[in-house]
């Protein structure tokens, strides 16, 4: 099954500023298109934040990918981060990129 991606402007922002962490990111990213399921870890809450819907992706040991994948989170009705009214089951958003905390936290 192929899956699309979409990106969100917080993570377009984060990715261009992570200049030293952008291949690994690449390796990640592609690892998620592929099969968004295997080794990514599905959230609840996360410093008091609702991340019902979303998944993460570690890249290396402090920084994280949130991103949601369309065909689950339109069965999750307390998610917060689901932008697919006009997109296919079959889409990842990618949602952000970052340090642990500050990924958790949207910032």
């Amino acid at each position: 099954m192929s899956y699309q991606p979409q990106y969100t402007a917080r993570y377009i922002k984060h990715y261009r500023a992570l200049h030293n962490l952008r291949s690994r990111i690449d390796k990640i990213e592609a690892q998620i298109i592929a099969d968004p399921y295997a080794h990514t870890e599905r959230l609840t809450h996360k410093y008091g934040f609702n991340l019902k819907g979303c998944r993460s992706a570690h890249v290396g040991m402090n920084f994280r990918i949130l991103f949601v994948i369309c065909e689950e989170c339109r069965n999750e009705p307390d998610c917060e981060y689901c932008y697919c009214e006009d997109l296919s089951d079959q889409t990842i958003i990618f949602l952000t990129v970052g340090p642990h905390d500050k990924a958790y936290t949207m910032q």
